[in-house]
């Protein structure tokens, strides 16, 4: 017995650093994946961007926005087929916000372009009359040609198919040489009844332009307020309820495997105290941009859908809040369901470039 405690002692050191060998070898692994063959994100917002849709349209279905119509293009206001040929008009055409403030502009315009619109017409009609006047040797109906019509921009002031008809009239009478009459001597005659009657009605529609214009503007002139009240309780709408929101954020993995995010993400817009709200949000170009490689950094891009799609008290609290006290900060997870929270930033525009300018003007002094 003595002789197995004399053993027992002299071996204790070699047993016991075996023994060590052994659980140091076990936790090593154990240690490597938990601690250093795992991933780690970091996430940082950069800016967010509130974007307004163009979703939201409506009819012409009052008297005030009735007025816009004639600035309205004719592509969005008639069909046409596939061969580009314009059809009927359509019942009744929806019209995007856009395109209706685009029309307030051409109107607003017009009203100041008015003398200027009547001289220009009223100048066509005595280019005319010199034209079909006998007596005026200045202007002889027989010299008058198509590239002089072309010059009034007919378009401008009737429809594009009435305008190209006229412009056709006049090139068949004055071009196409199989429809005109040779004296003895060859010298090509021109039909100039034709060409009178054509130009008399061009001088009437010219005129029946300038009547209508009068009309149009004065109502425009009464009118303007209304319209422009209308077209900002429909740009306050499209804020309000059709405009969505881009994140731009640096996600980052430290670690030393590779993980990939879920599509999903949520943005958490903190009030005050437990008053939030939460925004549901997708990365875009998704299946080029989960991957996250180790020891890599990529910039994703995440969208909301439109405010519309919000509940009424949660749209509320965004509209209120946004640009003012309300913080942001994104919530994401991988495949692993590991969570993942970015910073906290201002829940504005841009707001975060602004603070990262602000510490740069601030550095610079230093250097």
């Amino acid at each position: 017995m003595k002789r197995l405690v004399e053993i027992l002692k002299t071996k204790s050191r070699p047993i016991l650093l075996g023994l060590a060998g052994i659980a140091s070898a076990s936790v090593i692994p154990v240690w490597q994946i938990y601690f250093v063959e795992t991933s780690d994100v970091t996430l940082e917002i950069t800016g967010i961007q509130r974007i307004e849709s163009d979703h939201l349209k409506t009819t012409l279905d009052t008297d005030e926005l009735k007025l816009l119509e004639p600035y309205i293009p004719e592509r969005l206001r008639y069909e046409y087929n596939p061969q580009g040929e314009k059809g009927d008009k359509i019942d009744y055409p929806e019209f995007t916000v856009s395109t209706l403030t685009n029309a307030y502009d051409a109107a607003r315009q017009d009203l100041k372009n008015i003398a200027e619109t009547r001289a220009k017409l009223e100048q066509y009609i005595a280019t005319i009359n010199a034209y079909l006047d006998p007596k005026d040797h200045e202007h002889l109906l027989s010299e008058f040609r198509v590239g002089e019509m072309k010059q009034w921009t007919l378009s401008n002031y009737m429809d594009d198919s009435e305008a190209h008809y006229y412009e056709q009239q006049v090139l068949t009478i004055t071009r196409n040489y199989a429809e005109l009459k040779f004296t003895g001597k060859q010298t090509p005659q021109f039909n100039l009844p034709a060409l009178k009657f054509l130009l008399s009605d061009v001088r009437d529609d010219l005129s029946d332009v300038i009547e209508q214009n009068n009309q149009r503007l004065e109502q425009l002139r009464d009118n303007i307020r209304g319209i422009e009240a209308q077209l900002n309780k429909l740009k306050a709408e499209k804020y309000h309820q059709y405009s969505y929101f881009t994140l731009d954020v640096v996600a980052g993995n430290i670690g030393r495997v590779s993980t990939s995010l879920r599509p999903v993400a949520l943005m958490r817009v903190q009030i005050s105290g437990n008053n939030y709200v939460d925004v549901r949000l997708l990365m875009e170009d998704y299946q080029n941009n989960a991957e996250l490689p180790p020891a890599s950094t990529k910039v994703l891009h995440y969208r909301s859908a439109e405010l519309n799609h919000l509940p009424n008290d949660d749209r509320t609290l965004v509209n209120t809040f946004w640009g003012s006290t309300g913080l942001a900060r994104i919530l994401t997870l991988d495949t692993s369901e590991h969570i993942y929270a970015s910073n906290t930033i201002a829940f504005a525009d841009n707001q975060n470039q602004k603070v990262m300018v602000d510490k740069l003007k601030k550095a610079a002094g230093y250097f």
